[in-house]
């Protein structure tokens, strides 16, 4: 894009892109009531709102909690903890199956333990 920079680059969950598109939908309307959004734009509002387990604020605060639990969790994979919400220690597994760490069986069941106390 020309004459545009990345100011910042920051990993968010499904539930907190639901927010921001439909906070993107509400200013749209205001400007033009006919078409709000884009048509990509409506299209991920609704794969959002198909996969969003958590709410946003819920989800923000998992993802913040899982960091802190563990310093070799970054906020990618924290991200897809939260997306993703495993229910056993082998979906866990498939999430760290490419990354340099691998949880142990104990870290697992902890990571696990934290997603129960969120779930809905």
């Amino acid at each position: 894009m020309i004459g545009r920079k990345k100011l910042k680059e920051e990993y968010i969950s499904i539930p907190e892109a639901k927010e921001l598109l439909l906070k993107r939908r509400e200013e749209g309307l205001e400007e033009n009531p006919e078409e709000p959004i884009f048509y990509e734009a409506r299209v991920s509002i609704e794969h959002a709102e198909r996969f969003s387990k958590l709410p946003a604020e819920k989800a923000k605060e998992l993802r913040e909690k899982l960091t802190g639990l563990f310093e070799w969790l970054d906020g990618r994979i924290a991200t897809k903890i939260v997306d993703i919400m495993p229910e056993d220690y082998f979906d866990i597994r498939v999430i760290f199956a490419k990354e340099e760490h691998m949880p142990t069986k104990e870290e697992a069941e902890r990571i696990l333990e934290i997603l129960e106390e969120y779930r809905e």
